[in-house]
């Protein structure tokens, strides 16, 4: 909300134009949403990587949303990449504004400015750490950066990273190194070869960062479903199974805070498909208990 309200009250682009974005999906639902707040409603297009999960394109289509595939496999920069993509169009298209989510730093603003001071408040100022993993990246330095201003730099603040990003060797290695494993995740929306516009002062806001495996993390969602019926999405599992490793690394009793981005319903065909599951080597890793949520094929 903050990232349109910026854009509309700059005179970027009018009501009844075009808003575009690069996503992996939930900033695109929640674009798809709020542009019809305005009168002429405006129109959306979103462009994503190929590989997104087809249930995430097919909701975003759903609230009248135009979804343009682009190659997963291009380079940051390149003009097919989805981002540059993007970027390209709105130059092109008159009455239409590239929205920017990536580099637009009122998206790290809103979350220091609510998001952080949310968190202050409903843990009466006790956090001792915080995990999130970066699409734009927004969500983690804005919170982290609040975070570290009220502890005076005492919390500690993990990137969480996905197989196939090089974020976490980024953070570890201090900056010396993207190098990364070329390896597919069902995590849609996280995991860098490059920083964002948002995290210019990563390597200062973070302690740390972990890299999570996609077994971990579909791990940790059907025990969230069995143990509190809690169905969290994809990068939720990844950024609790971080949140734990966090955990363990400090002194009994503290409070480590995480975010989960999305429900486990855009996942569906992956998430809770065994034929998905055996083919991509997870199957064998979920207790015979749990299996009973692997009811897509059915």
């Amino acid at each position: 909300m903050k990232l349109l309200d910026d854009v509309v009250a700059s005179g970027a682009v009018s009501p009844g134009g075009t808003l575009v974005e690069s996503t992996g999906g939930n900033s695109g639902v929640s674009l798809g949403l709020l542009a019809r707040l305005y009168t002429p409603c405006f129109k959306v297009v979103l462009f994503v990587p190929d590989s997104l999960i087809q249930d995430k394109v097919e909701l975003m289509e759903s609230l009248g949303c135009t979804v343009v595939k682009c190659p997963a496999a291009a380079p940051p920069g390149h003009r097919d990449c989805f981002v540059e993509a993007a970027r390209i169009y709105a130059e092109e298209t008159p009455n239409c504004v590239f929205v920017d989510q990536m580099n637009n730093l009122k998206n790290r603003q809103a979350h220091y400015e609510t998001t952080g001071p949310e968190i202050w408040s409903q843990l009466e100022g006790r956090v001792d750490g915080f995990v999130a993993s970066a699409g734009t990246g927004g969500t983690f330095m804005g919170i982290a950066s609040y975070l570290k201003d009220m502890t005076k730099g005492k919390a500690q603040c993990w990137f969480a990273d996905k197989v196939g990003s090089g974020l976490c060797q980024f953070i570890t290695s201090k900056g010396q190194s993207w190098e990364c494993e070329a390896e597919p995740s069902f995590v849609d929306g996280i995991g860098k070869h490059n920083l964002t516009g948002q995290m210019s002062d990563a390597l200062k806001i973070a302690d740390g960062a972990v890299t999570i495996t996609d077994t971990e993390a579909i791990l940790m969602i059907y025990n969230l479903i069995n143990e509190q019926d809690c169905w969290i999405g994809a990068s939720g599992g990844l950024n609790l199974c971080a949140a734990k490793q966090l955990a363990l690394t400090l002194p009994e009793g503290s409070n480590v805070v995480t975010t989960v981005a999305d429900g486990a319903d855009k996942y569906e065909s992956k998430l809770f498909s065994r034929n998905w599951l055996v083919e991509n080597g997870h199957w064998d890793s979920i207790p015979v208990e749990l299996r009973k949520f692997a009811t897509y094929d059915l």
